[in-house]
């Protein structure tokens, strides 16, 4: 091939061009926290699949974060006003955030607007039928309740096969495909106040005593989506290989 020829030149731009393209269009994440060692691990894990991660605590928070394509929130504690206020302008103007763990916990119970936005209640602990309840240090299943999805499906290896009969929610009994996350915690009793919900995981203790579908859901909110997943107590849940495909299948699926 003649190297000044306009062919080979034209090919020598695509191959100079094609991997700065690729990198232009990866997706740029915030992580909202006010714990960062399990973050942390999930921000190195994002990155060494290619996405673009920032990080803030709610000072830092911005107005408006519409320049993300994906907003996680893992706030522990009782969150600020205005923080609600960003995350739901956020989402509902076509934005897609995946809330982890304790963005939904008893701390979230001084947040009812929040709770509202996500079409949760949660009870206190002395309720009689429902009382918020956290399990502490113990080893559960993640069990795929939607198996044909693709955020449930994609890349995941299930470990085991297990039946699942839910405390409350009798449509979904059966047995289903389950990968474990060990010495953790789980948070019983996050009721949905609304039927937009699709579910995608419930948690099943290993004894079989506890189990609800409540561990990974998303629901349209606005113009955007809304994501749930109970896990991520520990920082060894995003080490996990499934849970980790989990939220990687959460930010490859086209929803259109």
């Amino acid at each position: 091939m003649n190297l000044k020829s306009p062919s080979f030149k034209f090919l020598l731009v695509l191959i100079v061009l094609i991997p700065i393209s690729a990198f232009a269009q990866k997706n740029k994440i915030l992580i909202v926290s006010d714990t960062w060692p399990e973050m942390d691990v999930l921000a190195d894990g994002l990155k060494a699949n290619g996405y673009l991660v920032s990080k803030a605590n709610e000072e830092e928070l911005q107005s408006d974060l519409s320049d993300f394509d994906f907003v996680f929130m893992y706030v522990h504690v009782t969150h600020a006003p205005r923080t609600t206020q960003v995350l739901i302008d956020y989402t509902i103007n076509g934005g897609s955030l995946i809330v982890l763990h304790h963005g939904i916990s008893s701390s979230k119970l001084k947040n009812p607007r929040w709770l509202d936005f996500l079409g949760i209640q949660l009870y206190p602990r002395d309720h009689q039928e429902y009382p918020w309840k956290v399990l502490a240090n113990l080893t559960y299943s993640m069990v795929n309740l939607n198996p044909e999805h693709f955020i449930t499906s994609n890349g995941v290896n299930y470990e085991k096969v297990v039946p699942f009969k839910s405390e409350y929610e009798t449509n979904y009994d059966g047995e289903y495909d389950a990968f474990q996350l060990i010495n953790t915690e789980l948070f019983l009793n996050q009721r949905f106040t609304d039927d937009q919900k699709t579910v995608l995981f419930g948690f099943r203790t290993e004894d079989g005593a506890r189990a609800q579908p409540t561990s990974g859901w998303y629901s349209q909110k606005g113009k955007g989506m809304v994501f749930y997943y109970q896990a991520g107590h520990a920082a060894s849940d995003f080490k996990n290989p499934n849970f980790l495909q989990v939220i990687l299948n959460t930010l490859e699926w086209d929803p259109s």
